[in-house]
């Protein structure tokens, strides 16, 4: 939250454009003037450095932009008093035991600046539910098919290991699990992965992607409840031993492919909405761009 994130209420901002300041950009026909994009930093404007203004400058041009698309397409305007309440939920949620103003610190913001951020996730939430109406619902097969092009990912492995530095440590390890021993216990003891060896070599349960490749070909592979042959990865040599896999459901990976859907359709909203803004920047403060991404480009120096 340390920075202004791109959707928001112009009404909100708009109530802060009074003052003599000099307009430091004009969106969609609306001046915003340095001082105004200052308080949304600090109540003090000698607190505020270049780069966070810019930073919020940035914001408020995209904010802005958002804004307007969001009112004009789809009638989004929560009132002053619905985004306060919000903000209020926000801040009870994540304050921690901080006062509201250690909790503005903490997030280097204004109470002015956090009640945008407020009024953002409200629209944000807002025109994502807007926009969910036009996400087709992926078929079976469809999401089945990220199964097939990423199994790593829509597997849950549980799983435990002993990592050793050689091959010769981790088969002598296998032997004398052949015998009889105890696999927790010569995790606890032999693993130089000390973390999990302290839990008996137990990795908990984990899609593979979040493991090494070696490791994680290895778990998709590996016959239940029996500990592989060493597995060589940049750690090491591990004994794997998984004791339960899991794929995804078609229910779990049509939700996801549809969340998926929806993500690309939003950015490519708000995207438009900045892209397609009349949007100009004092030459004081940079210039407008929108190719690759749309920010302000300080000065050359």
């Amino acid at each position: 939250m340390k920075r202004l994130l791109p959707a928001l209420l112009l009404t909100l901002l708009a109530a802060g454009c009074s003052g003599g300041s000099d307009v430091a950009a004009t969106v969609n026909g609306t001046d915003f003037e340095s001082d105004t994009v200052r308080g949304f930093v600090s109540s003090s404007a000698d607190d505020v450095t270049d780069e966070q203004f810019l930073d919020a400058l940035t914001a408020v041009v995209q904010i802005t932009a958002i804004g307007d698309a969001a009112k004009a397409e789809f009638e989004i305007d929560p009132t002053d008093d619905e985004v306060a309440e919000f903000a209020d939920q926000i801040f009870a949620a994540q304050g921690a035991g901080l006062s509201r103003e250690q909790f503005l610190e903490t997030q280097q913001v204004s109470e002015e600046g956090f009640t945008l951020f407020a009024g953002n996730l409200l629209v944000v939430e807002q025109v994502l539910a807007q926009l969910e109406e036009r996400v087709e619902v992926p078929t079976p097969e469809e999401a089945q098919q990220l199964l097939v092009d990423d199994p790593r990912a829509w597997t849950l492995v549980c799983a435990a290991h002993i990592l050793v530095a050689t091959e010769e440590e981790a088969l002598a390890i296998k032997a004398r699990l052949a015998d009889g021993e105890d696999f927790a216990e010569l995790a606890t003891e032999l693993s130089t992965d000390t973390g999990s060896g302290a839990n008996g070599g137990d990795l908990g349960c984990t899609p593979p992607n979040r493991w090494v490749d070696p490791f994680a070909e290895a778990s998709l592979s590996a016959e239940l409840g029996t500990v592989t042959d060493p597995v060589e990865s940049q750690f090491g040599f591990h004994l794997i031993r998984v004791d339960s896999r899991t794929e995804a459901t078609t229910e779990e990976l049509q939700e996801e492919l549809t969340s998926i859907r929806l993500q690309e359709i939003s950015s490519n909203w708000y995207l438009a909405a900045v892209v397609d803004a009349d949007v100009t920047v004092s030459a004081e403060y940079g210039t407008w761009e929108t190719d690759p991404v749309p920010t302000i480009v300080p000065p050359a120096s």
